[in-house]
């Protein structure tokens, strides 16, 4: 399972960004070729408070809308915008609570939910959540402090920087990824043993359980970067790096989940062709999921599959000639028929075998045989429609 987890700094012009999302995301002829046909969201903040060039929700750090506005709405509509990048760049200092009031009120004025929340920034953006020194947005003691407003909304999942070279977290047993664990394993443990800043999970997981500084959880996740270290900038000529038959074949093999970390707006060229590897990778990666072999999607519905997959629990019952397969979350959290999307369980009569959450039964189709010879049963994965 994939997806591209993009930070929108240095976004800077709205009809490139528009664009690029509708090559991702639809089949349509764009300025930068034929669209690949993917599901790819994206990322946006609210305020820009450095006063360069760079799209926001609001103009500057007022409460006046900007362009982009419009543009978002439809998008978290959509669900192709479903990553908020921090409530704004804030990288000279200055964020403050009334900052997340002011961003929150208006999601809850658009009934929108953004399931993810990526940290942003150097030192001076005291709103970064986690447990590392200068991360103050769960801090009750600091101005910065928002966490219980974003709790209380609902995000789910935070970035607060883990990357890593592992190529696919959550993965099945493979030498090559034992071998790169191990490594990275070392190095975490020796030269950055000291080093006070979110680093690789050593087991190598996809979603980390995290106690914030006020008591509250969220569910922490980490982002592939390389598999050797190659990629520095996490720019759009980077994804020429990160794209490649090697990443994306590997990750096929080790059957895991990938978020890949790019900042995919970044030197993204208006009204010109892509670089031709970026074009190439996009084109290798709508080949993988013509074929079947990735499940590519947005960053938020890759993490609430994991979620679900991780925590998922069921009971069967049988009633007139048929299996009944109850699910529930072990964790007792409410389970939603829409976040169930994909969701497969192994049974012998697939015909005969219903799925229900609560007394709702789902859209369910049944697979043919995997590599495993077995019978199988899924939730119907609906694809997003891109709106405009």
């Amino acid at each position: 399972m994939f997806a591209i987890c993009s930070d929108v700094d240095h976004a800077i012009s709205l009809p490139a960004y528009l664009e690029f999302m509708r090559f991702l995301n639809t089949e349509q002829q764009t300025s930068y070729g034929k669209g690949v046909g993917l599901e790819i969201s994206n990322s946006f903040w609210f305020y820009n408070a450095v006063g360069d060039e760079q799209l926001s929700y609001f103009q500057g750090t007022s409460s006046l809308e900007s362009e982009f506005a419009g543009v978002c709405r439809d998008l978290w509509s959509s669900g192709h915008i479903d990553t908020l990048h921090g409530y704004g760049d804030f990288n000279r200092g200055g964020f403050e609570r009334h900052y997340a009031e002011q961003a929150l009120e208006e999601f809850e004025k658009w009934n929108v939910k953004i399931p993810v929340w990526v940290n942003h920034g150097n030192d001076n953006n005291h709103q970064k959540l986690g447990n590392y020194p200068g991360f103050d947005g769960a801090n009750p003691s600091s101005k910065a402090y928002h966490f219980d407003l974003l709790r209380e909304y609902g995000t789910r999942f935070y970035w607060a920087g883990r990357t890593t070279h592992v190529c696919g977290q959550k993965a099945a047993f493979s030498l090559g990824n034992e071998a790169h664990k191990l490594l990275q394993s070392l190095i975490v443990k020796t030269k950055y043993r000291h080093v006070q800043r979110p680093l690789p999970d050593t087991v190598n997981r996809l979603l980390i359980p995290a106690k914030q500084a006020d008591g509250g959880e969220l569910l922490e996740f980490q982002r592939f970067i390389s598999r050797y270290g190659q990629v520095k900038n996490t720019d759009l000529h980077d994804l020429s790096l990160q794209l490649t038959r090697g990443n994306l074949s590997t990750l096929v093999k080790n059957e895991g989940y990938m978020l890949l970390y790019t900042h995919m707006n970044e030197h993204l060229p208006e009204q010109q062709a892509l670089p031709a590897g970026v074009e190439a990778g996009f084109r290798l990666l709508s080949e993988y999921s013509q074929n079947g072999d990735l499940l590519v999607t947005t960053s938020s519905r890759l993490l609430q599959y994991a979620d679900i997959h991780e925590q998922l629990a069921w009971e069967t019952k049988y009633s007139s000639g048929q299996t009944q397969i109850h699910l529930f979350r072990l964790d007792a959290r409410p389970l939603a028929v829409e976040a169930l999307q994909g969701i497969t369980l192994y049974c012998t009569e697939p015909e005969k075998t219903a799925l229900f959450c609560g007394e709702k039964e789902l859209s369910t189709k049944i697979n043919p045989l995997d590599s495993s010879g077995k019978p199988s049963i899924s939730v119907v994965w609906e694809a997003l429609e891109f709106p405009v």
